[in-house]
């Protein structure tokens, strides 16, 4: 993929390894500094809006929305609203609004992929966009493992690393992809 729009959820997946006092990122893989580096990504000013209002809070969330903020000049803020063929105002897709506005950015800019942890939303995300391949960030690490920066044991290490954080221990998708690495 070169071009990616991330949402909120996402993007704090990929940065909790590095919020994550028993993960080292200096010696492991940093999978936020991979996705940074590897593509253009833009994100939509709500979802910039989500991780500035969740870095105000005490947690390890709020530490990785925090090491998002911090890399903000490797990716692109866009206002998906104000693009040529976009609606004036967001769709009701029964999403947050980081999560719409994403949709809506990734259709407006061709966008190679989206990236997003709606997991109990893939099929609703999937109906709505144009094009666009959907990329949760389990889905983004198995690739890393099989095109490269990652081996496959430093992808499961850091799907073991994120899963506790995220609730990703009973997700079928998650597991599903453990297996395949």
């Amino acid at each position: 993929m070169e071009t990616v729009v991330a949402d909120t959820c996402a993007l704090v997946s990929l940065a909790i390894p590095k919020a994550d006092a028993t993960y080292d990122t200096t010696s492991n893989p940093d999978p936020l500094q991979f996705l940074l580096t590897d593509c253009e990504v833009t994100v939509p000013i709500q979802v910039k809006n989500e991780l500035q209002e969740m870095a105000g809070y005490d947690d390890i969330h709020a530490a990785a929305a925090t090491n998002v903020l911090a890399a903000s000049k490797h990716f692109a803020v866009s206002e998906p609203l104000t693009l040529d063929d976009t609606p004036d105002s967001l769709p009701a897709y029964g999403l947050d609004e980081g999560e719409t506005a994403a949709i809506v950015l990734a259709n407006a800019l061709d966008s190679d992929g989206l990236l997003t942890d709606e997991f109990n939303s893939l099929a609703r995300i999937h109906a709505v966009v144009d094009d666009v391949t959907v990329v949760p960030t389990p889905r983004l690490l198995r690739e890393y493992a099989s095109e490269g920066p990652l081996t496959t044991t430093e992808a499961r290490k850091l799907i073991e690393t994120i899963e506790p954080h995220r609730s990703w221990s009973d997700n079928s998708y998650v597991q599903k992809i453990k297996q395949t690495l």
